[in-house]
């Protein structure tokens, strides 16, 4: 069976892949700016940021020895699940005709995808190339959601006993 994937991969016409890739990139691009309308430029950076993301994670991972492809199926789930997240966010805001709300949500989509970004340079090893100030407000912020996570129960009830 791999040999017959590989021989077919080999036998493909680099013109029809082209063609192929620039056709799904034509798809894309028409049905975000359809459901996108005026906040498609920034669902564009949302999707950049998604991807830098995601590419930065799978390279943390491999510089930590902590890939697997089970987590990275769960990426590519959660990725999308941003994405979807932004275009419902546009369709609430042109149902009640606020376009602020679908800004405001792709804003901090982006938001959270760039601490992610840095927190996947600081993961694979190259934090030193952050700024210190980022990086302490990074390390303020992840001690902030350990606090947040540590005051949870399982059940999402507040734990006395931790304050």
């Amino acid at each position: 069976m791999w040999q017959q994937i590989a021989s077919a991969i080999e036998e493909l016409n680099p013109e029809i892949l082209k063609n192929a890739c620039l056709a799904l990139a034509g798809i894309f691009t028409s049905i975000v700016s359809t459901l996108m309308g005026e906040h498609q430029h920034l669902f564009y950076w949302l999707f950049s940021f998604v991807v830098a993301d995601y590419l930065t994670g799978i390279f943390a991972a491999a510089r930590t020895g902590t890939w697997s492809s089970r987590a990275g199926l769960r990426g590519v789930v959660r990725k999308f699940l941003i994405l979807l997240t932004a275009i419902g966010f546009h369709g609430v805001d042109q149902i009640l005709n606020e376009p602020w709300i679908g800004a405001w949500a792709i804003g901090a989509l982006s938001l959270n995808e760039l601490i992610s970004i840095l927190e996947n340079i600081e993961k694979s090893g190259f934090g030193s190339i952050i700024p210190k100030r980022v990086r302490d407000m990074l390390a303020l912020v992840q001690e902030e959601h350990k606090t947040r996570l540590k005051n949870k129960l399982p059940g999402g009830v507040k734990n006395e006993r931790a304050l």
